[in-house]
């Protein structure tokens, strides 16, 4: 439309010199010849208002301890929005401070199976995020006490529109937490056992569940009661002839819709019999913290009876396992399935038997909350490991071993390192815990010179026994270096069938870097982009896939279905190790697609037609009142100069741009004549962040009968660099009828484009 117009009034011009009415023609309806389109010239000054990037959700609802298994993700809907863009960062601890804090931009990942290639949720305002199966669902499970924080982003890649920001839930999902540390009292009592439970997490509880059985394993559980949300234990009332049978307590939660929790942990307990044996005391840990790499000994004091059973528990299951049920000394040797890092606690009941009938004493108060714990763990490698590059060294920290912090005084760390993640390893070095000092934050840290590419460390007590390795570890490598984004680039060569512009008629850029100068450990690297300089990045994928994002090469096409004309992109690049890890962030660079000949005219005729509402003697009503010279200047600089004037039969008006501007391009991608800030690039097209800048002729000439030609040309520069020829475009009864314009934009051949481009 806004070309249309400065064809239009050019020739209308002239038609008020030769023609002896032409008033009509600037009605509010503008003829365009007979058999030819028309177009209000409202539509000039008024240009229809029109979607370039969509409005962010304005909400997004996750919910807190609904499910025991799901979170639920819901947000209110877009005006323009098809699909939708859900992404998750999950947070596993709190800090020091016993706070979640929110995560980072860059550890917000797309949810597997959103979709089956992309995380594209369609006509969707609303998700559930299943996290743990049906056979997942245990209280073991470290997810019961995680944060999933949430982010959505509208999108409308069939209409180019630009996808909106991301907004973020300002509290974390979480699940349906169960009751933790499930208790049941061992024979303190002859006729209940109390059951006891640390409350849920969760703050949607409404009361708790305890169900019975005489299983082992749980199993045919009978219901016995529930309590409100506020009470943690629960008197059961054992008759006298089930006194001395075990018994094993389960407590679930449920929420204020009737869901429940998974079960929590199988708590064994009874009643003490007429005739019990005493309780056990005494119990300790004798050999066993970090003596070992394969067992715990325990003893306790004789309780003046014959057989004894052993359980334990740890401080990762709060549950009985039972160990021997026979043990007729006063020790055992526990060398069961001990894992690494973790705290093990030992408890012991003395028994006899009447009648045939086994009758259990009060099991010892050994466990993890007695005031004297039978405490024990075997030596352990650090839990965490973590390595950090400089200059010509590597840092190296990890956790203290298991112990208290005399014991980890007496510890020594050996560190080990390989070219290749499964070995072998070489040791490198051994550093005694004392020569370290006290761990900071937790952690040891030591530097270390070394060419390796994976490490790993072990524990070494003062009798020199070695734990087992901890896992393996490489230091996140150095950044790429020399990132560079095309701008307007033509990669048809490159690209082949896949240079395709997108619904905006934009077409792919191409983001390349360097190796770091050491890029040994560099498994390969993965590209972020964002529509803003300091936030909003968004992990890209190879062909827009969602699941190889990681590239070995240097080289990276961006084939962004929302990428629109006059908006600027930018990208980073990260640097990953062999085993996925990275730290390190390119330079931030900026980039945008070349556009297609036609949205080229479109983009280019903003300023060709914001110049013509300028011109004072085109817009007179009187027919030779046109005629004349007048000059304006543009917002930006230049000048455009009319010159409408009749030589004999014929009439010409010239228009000449001289380094003509109206408008900036913003990095928001709104183009207007506001100043830049320093959000914005004004460097932008080596034109001081000016969108175009005109040079040259757009002039028409046309005979009695009001038909003629266009001619001339205008030299573009800015954003887009190149030119537009008028040569070929044809008057037809006093307005454009036919022909082309010849768009050459910098790097690509000249492209024909119909006269009808921009008028839609």
């Amino acid at each position: 439309m806004m070309k249309k117009c400065l064809i239009n009034i050019a020739a209308a011009g002239i038609c008020a010199v030769l023609l002896s009415s032409c008033a009509e023609l600037f009605q509010e309806k503008v003829s365009m010849g007979t058999g030819y389109e028309t177009a209000s010239l409202t539509d000039v000054v008024i240009p229809k208002q029109v979607i370039e990037q969509l409005d962010s959700p304005s909400q997004i609802f996750v919910s807190n301890g609904d499910s025991p298994s799901s979170i639920t993700v819901s947000w209110t809907p877009v005006r323009g929005a098809i699909s939708y863009r859900l992404e998750r960062a999950i947070v596993t601890a709190a800090n020091e401070n016993g706070k979640f804090e929110a995560p980072d931009e860059s550890d917000y990942e797309v949810i597997p199976g959103t979709s089956t290639s992309s995380a594209t949720l369609y006509n969707q305002t609303s998700f559930t995020d299943t996290i743990l199966s049906q056979n997942s669902m245990k209280y073991t499970a470290p997810q019961y006490s995680y944060r999933y924080y949430y982010r959505v982003s509208a999108e409308n890649s069939f209409k180019g529109y630009t996808p909106s920001e991301f907004t973020t839930c300002e509290e974390p999902g979480t699940l349906f937490a169960p009751p933790t540390e499930i208790k049941a009292t061992t024979g303190s009592s002859d006729n209940k056992v109390t059951v006891s439970w640390q409350k849920s997490t969760s703050p949607t509880v409404q009361e708790y569940s305890i169900y019975r059985s005489e299983n082992e394993n749980g199993t045919n559980a009978t219901y016995l009661t529930s309590v409100k949300s506020n009470m943690t234990r629960y008197d059961d009332a054992i008759a006298e002839q089930n006194r001395g049978t075990a018994y094993y307590y389960t407590v679930y939660a449920q929420n204020r819709s009737g869901v429940k929790s998974c079960a929590g942990a199988l708590a064994m307990g009874y009643a003490r019999a007429e005739g019990a044996p005493p309780q056990v005391t005494g119990v300790r840990v004798t050999n066993g913290r970090g003596t070992s790499t394969k067992s715990i000994t325990i003893t306790w004091d004789n309780a003046g009876a014959v057989n004894y059973a052993v359980y334990r528990s740890s401080s990762k299951d709060s549950a009985l396992t039972l160990l021997n049920a026979n043990v007729t000394s006063t020790s055992y040797p526990d060398d069961k399935n001990l894992s690494p890092n973790v705290y093990y606690y030992y408890h012991v009941q003395a028994w006899t038997t009447k009648d045939d009938k086994k009758i259990k004493g009060q099991l010892s108060d050994s466990g993890k909350t007695s005031t004297a714990p039978a405490e024990g763990f075997i030596l352990s490698p650090p839990e965490t490991v973590s390595i950090s590059k400089g200059a010509g060294r590597l840092s190296i920290a990890w956790s203290a071993a298991l112990g208290t912090s005399d014991e980890q005084a007496a510890y020594s760390y050996k560190i080990m390192g390989s070219n290749d993640q499964g070995g072998p390893f070489t040791d490198i070095e051994t550093v005694d815990a004392a020569s370290l000092g006290l761990p900071f934050d937790g952690l040891y840290y030591h530097q270390i010179s070394s060419a390796y590419s994976y490490f790993k460390i072990s524990t070494l007590n003062a009798a020199g026994t070695e734990s087992e390795a901890s896992t393996v570890t490489a230091p996140a490598p150095f950044a790429p270096q020399s990132i560079s984004v095309s701008r307007t680039a033509n990669l048809s060569s490159e690209m082949g069938s896949d240079f395709v512009y997108n619904a905006n008629e934009v077409f792919p850029v191409k983001v390349t870097w360097t190796a770091p100068s050491e890029s040994s450990d560099v498994k390969g690297y993965i590209v972020y982009r964002s529509d803003k300089k300091d936030r909003g990045y968004k992990k890209l994928s190879v062909g827009n896939d969602e699941k190889t994002y990681i590239i070995s090469g240097n080289t990276f096409y961006d084939q962004n279905p929302s990428a629109r004309a006059g908006k600027v992109y930018y990208y980073k690049v990260l640097s990953v190790n062999f085993l996925d890890q990275g730290a390190n962030y390119s330079d931030v660079e900026y980039g945008y697609g070349a556009i297609t000949a036609n949205q080229y005219m479109r983009e280019y005729n903003k300023t060709i037609t914001n110049s013509l509402k300028k011109l004072t003697l085109m817009h007179k009503s009187g027919n030779t009142a046109k005629l004349g010279q007048e000059s304006k200047s543009g917002t930006l600089g230049g000048t455009l100069s009319y010159d409408a004037h009749v030589s004999g039969v014929s009439g010409r008006v010239i228009m000449r741009y001289e380094s003509y501007a109206d408008f900036y391009v913003h990095a928001t991608g709104k183009i207007d004549s506001n100043p830049l800030d320093s959000t914005d690039e004004n460097t932008l097209g080596n034109a001081g962040g000016i969108y175009f800048i005109v040079t040259g002729n757009t002039n028409t000439s046309a005979g009695m009968d009001t038909n003629g030609m266009m001619d001339g040309t205008v030299d573009c520069r800015g954003m887009y660099p190149g030119s537009v020829v008028y040569d070929n475009v044809q008057i037809k009864g006093g307005a454009a009828g036919g022909g082309y314009y010849i768009i050459k934009r910098d790097g690509f051949g000249p492209e024909n484009v119909n006269w009808t481009v921009g008028n839609e």
